[in-house]
Protein backbone atom coordinates (compact mmCIF):
# COMPACT_ATOMS: atom_id res chain seq x y z
CA UNK A 1 0.00 0.00 0.00
CA UNK A 2 1.20 3.23 -0.81
CA UNK A 3 0.78 5.68 1.49
CA UNK A 4 -0.57 8.99 0.92
CA UNK A 5 -0.01 11.80 2.06
CA UNK A 6 -1.49 15.14 2.27
CA UNK A 7 0.12 18.54 2.23
CA UNK A 8 -0.26 20.59 5.02
CA UNK A 9 -1.00 23.99 3.29
CA UNK A 10 0.34 26.61 5.41
CA UNK A 11 -1.99 28.98 7.31
CA UNK A 12 -2.35 32.69 5.68
CA UNK A 13 -0.39 34.70 8.89
CA UNK A 14 -1.51 38.41 8.71
CA UNK A 15 1.35 40.87 9.46
CA UNK A 16 1.77 42.12 12.93
CA UNK A 17 2.43 45.69 14.11
CA UNK A 18 5.84 46.37 15.78
CA UNK A 19 4.39 48.32 19.25
CA UNK A 20 7.40 48.51 20.95
CA UNK A 21 7.38 52.12 20.58
CA UNK A 22 3.68 52.84 20.95
CA UNK A 23 4.63 53.95 24.39
CA UNK A 24 7.65 56.22 23.52
CA UNK A 25 5.30 58.06 21.19
CA UNK A 26 2.37 58.43 23.62
CA UNK A 27 4.41 59.89 26.68
CA UNK A 28 5.94 62.38 23.90
CA UNK A 29 2.77 63.52 22.43
CA UNK A 30 1.36 63.62 26.11
CA UNK A 31 4.70 65.57 27.18
CA UNK A 32 3.83 67.75 24.04
CA UNK A 33 -0.27 68.47 24.89
CA UNK A 34 1.03 69.08 28.61
CA UNK A 35 3.53 72.28 27.33
CA UNK A 36 1.19 73.84 24.71
CA UNK A 37 -2.26 74.35 26.94
CA UNK A 38 -2.82 77.17 28.38
CA UNK A 39 -4.32 76.00 32.20
CA UNK A 40 -6.35 78.78 33.71
CA UNK A 41 -4.72 80.78 35.98
CA UNK A 42 -6.67 82.06 38.95
CA UNK A 43 -6.58 85.76 39.54
CA UNK A 44 -5.93 87.87 42.63
CA UNK A 45 -5.46 90.98 43.79
CA UNK A 46 -2.93 93.26 41.84
CA UNK A 47 -1.67 94.87 44.56
CA UNK A 48 2.23 95.27 45.97
CA UNK A 49 2.44 95.30 49.52
CA UNK A 50 4.72 97.64 51.05
CA UNK A 51 8.29 96.42 52.04
CA UNK A 52 9.08 95.03 55.49
CA UNK A 53 10.83 98.01 58.03
CA UNK A 54 13.94 97.48 58.49
CA UNK A 55 13.79 97.89 62.18
CA UNK A 56 11.62 96.41 64.65
CA UNK A 57 9.18 98.94 65.69
CA UNK A 58 6.61 100.54 64.00
CA UNK A 59 5.66 104.12 64.86
CA UNK A 60 1.74 104.25 65.39
CA UNK A 61 -0.18 106.65 63.47
CA UNK A 62 -2.51 109.28 65.46
CA UNK A 63 -5.95 109.03 63.17
CA UNK A 64 -8.86 111.23 63.83
CA UNK A 65 -12.10 108.80 63.68
CA UNK A 66 -13.54 111.13 61.31
CA UNK A 67 -11.05 110.23 58.88
CA UNK A 68 -11.16 106.86 58.83
CA UNK A 69 -14.28 105.21 56.74
CA UNK A 70 -15.42 102.05 57.91
CA UNK A 71 -16.30 98.73 55.71
CA UNK A 72 -17.98 96.31 57.11
CA UNK A 73 -18.54 92.73 55.56
CA UNK A 74 -20.57 90.43 57.75
CA UNK A 75 -21.01 86.63 57.28
CA UNK A 76 -24.27 86.99 54.59
CA UNK A 77 -21.92 89.50 52.64
CA UNK A 78 -23.76 92.41 53.17
CA UNK A 79 -21.63 95.96 53.30
CA UNK A 80 -21.51 98.60 55.96
CA UNK A 81 -19.90 101.70 55.56
CA UNK A 82 -19.97 103.50 59.13
CA UNK A 83 -22.40 101.23 60.26
CA UNK A 84 -24.72 101.95 57.53
CA UNK A 85 -25.71 99.33 54.97
CA UNK A 86 -25.27 100.09 51.37
CA UNK A 87 -24.25 98.25 47.89
CA UNK A 88 -21.26 98.17 46.08
CA UNK A 89 -22.44 100.81 43.37
CA UNK A 90 -22.67 103.13 46.37
CA UNK A 91 -19.67 101.97 47.90
CA UNK A 92 -18.30 103.61 45.30
CA UNK A 93 -19.45 107.02 45.15
CA UNK A 94 -19.04 107.13 49.06
CA UNK A 95 -15.58 106.02 49.02
CA UNK A 96 -14.69 108.91 46.40
CA UNK A 97 -16.37 111.53 48.37
CA UNK A 98 -14.71 110.48 51.33
CA UNK A 99 -10.86 110.50 49.71
CA UNK A 100 -11.18 113.76 47.48
CA UNK A 101 -11.82 115.68 50.58
CA UNK A 102 -8.30 115.26 52.59
CA UNK A 103 -6.81 112.42 50.27
CA UNK A 104 -3.40 112.31 52.15
CA UNK A 105 -5.16 112.10 55.76
CA UNK A 106 -8.16 109.77 54.93
CA UNK A 107 -8.09 106.13 55.27
CA UNK A 108 -10.09 103.30 54.48
CA UNK A 109 -10.49 100.42 56.82
CA UNK A 110 -11.79 97.22 56.25
CA UNK A 111 -12.95 94.30 58.09
CA UNK A 112 -14.68 91.28 56.83
CA UNK A 113 -15.80 88.55 59.22
CA UNK A 114 -14.68 85.27 59.04
CA UNK A 115 -17.77 84.26 57.48
CA UNK A 116 -17.93 86.05 54.87
CA UNK A 117 -17.03 85.21 51.45
CA UNK A 118 -13.78 85.81 49.17
CA UNK A 119 -15.86 87.17 45.96
CA UNK A 120 -17.32 89.86 48.19
CA UNK A 121 -13.80 90.36 49.61
CA UNK A 122 -12.64 90.93 46.40
CA UNK A 123 -15.31 93.19 45.06
CA UNK A 124 -14.34 95.40 47.73
CA UNK A 125 -10.97 95.58 47.10
CA UNK A 126 -11.29 95.74 43.71
CA UNK A 127 -14.01 99.07 43.99
CA UNK A 128 -11.22 100.74 46.15
CA UNK A 129 -8.33 100.11 43.66
CA UNK A 130 -11.12 101.55 40.88
CA UNK A 131 -11.69 104.65 43.14
CA UNK A 132 -7.98 105.50 43.49
CA UNK A 133 -7.48 104.89 39.71
CA UNK A 134 -10.17 107.10 39.03
CA UNK A 135 -9.30 109.96 41.57
CA UNK A 136 -5.86 109.67 40.11
CA UNK A 137 -6.73 109.72 36.42
CA UNK A 138 -9.18 112.84 37.20
CA UNK A 139 -5.80 114.29 38.54
CA UNK A 140 -3.55 113.36 35.82
CA UNK A 141 -6.16 115.03 33.25
CA UNK A 142 -6.70 118.05 35.53
CA UNK A 143 -3.01 119.15 36.15
CA UNK A 144 -1.37 117.00 32.70
CA UNK A 145 -4.33 117.07 30.02
CA UNK A 146 -3.80 113.49 29.78
CA UNK A 147 -4.78 110.27 31.91
CA UNK A 148 -2.89 108.74 34.11
CA UNK A 149 -1.71 105.86 32.07
CA UNK A 150 -0.49 107.66 29.47
CA UNK A 151 1.22 110.34 31.63
CA UNK A 152 5.34 109.96 32.23
CA UNK A 153 6.93 108.42 35.62
CA UNK A 154 6.95 111.72 37.07
CA UNK A 155 3.28 112.50 36.85
CA UNK A 156 2.53 109.29 38.25
CA UNK A 157 4.56 109.55 40.81
CA UNK A 158 3.09 113.15 41.35
CA UNK A 159 -0.94 112.02 41.27
CA UNK A 160 0.30 108.73 43.48
CA UNK A 161 1.94 111.23 46.32
CA UNK A 162 -1.46 113.38 45.97
CA UNK A 163 -3.88 110.61 46.05
CA UNK A 164 -1.56 107.58 48.62
CA UNK A 165 -3.99 104.23 49.55
CA UNK A 166 -4.06 104.43 52.77
CA UNK A 167 -5.78 100.95 54.03
CA UNK A 168 -6.11 99.65 57.15
CA UNK A 169 -6.99 96.01 57.34
CA UNK A 170 -8.45 94.49 60.20
CA UNK A 171 -7.73 90.75 60.27
CA UNK A 172 -9.55 87.88 62.49
CA UNK A 173 -6.57 86.22 64.13
CA UNK A 174 -7.71 82.69 66.19
CA UNK A 175 -8.36 84.15 69.67
CA UNK A 176 -5.28 86.27 70.39
CA UNK A 177 -6.87 89.16 69.57
CA UNK A 178 -6.63 90.77 66.01
CA UNK A 179 -4.31 92.30 63.54
CA UNK A 180 -3.75 95.27 61.40
CA UNK A 181 -1.91 95.73 58.17
CA UNK A 182 -1.44 98.93 57.06
CA UNK A 183 -0.74 99.79 53.64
Amino acid sequence: MREIRFKRSRKKRTPGLNTTSTADISFILLIFFLVTTSLDTDQGLVRQMPPMPKEETQDRLQIERDDVLQIDVNARDSIFVNGQQTDLRNLSTTMKDFIKLLPKKRVISIHADRESSYDAYFQIQNKIVDVYNSLRDDFCMKNFGKPYAKCSQECQEEAVAAFPQRISETIDADDEGKEERKQ
